[in-house]
């Protein structure tokens, strides 16, 4: 059987490749982001429209959240 030093070298290699992985991840995510508003930014208004359409819809779903929750 495994003594518990073997167990706990275990476990610091999976915190390691476990942070390792999530900086990484995150790294991919923040680049697509990046990309995904460049892309957003570079259409004709695209960008204002899609805000636009955020700020009109915004008080609408308020309202239905709180007719729902109120009753």
């Amino acid at each position: 059987m495994a003594n518990e030093a073997e167990r706990n070298a275990r476990l610091d290699a999976l915190s390691a490749s476990v942070t390792a992985y999530a900086t990484k991840r995150r790294e991919e995510l923040k680049r697509r982001v990046a990309t995904a508003k460049s892309i957003l930014k570079g259409r004709t208004g695209s960008e204002r429209l899609a805000q636009s359409s955020v700020q009109a819809a915004t008080p609408l779903v308020v309202d239905e959240i709180n007719e729902f929750l109120i009753g």
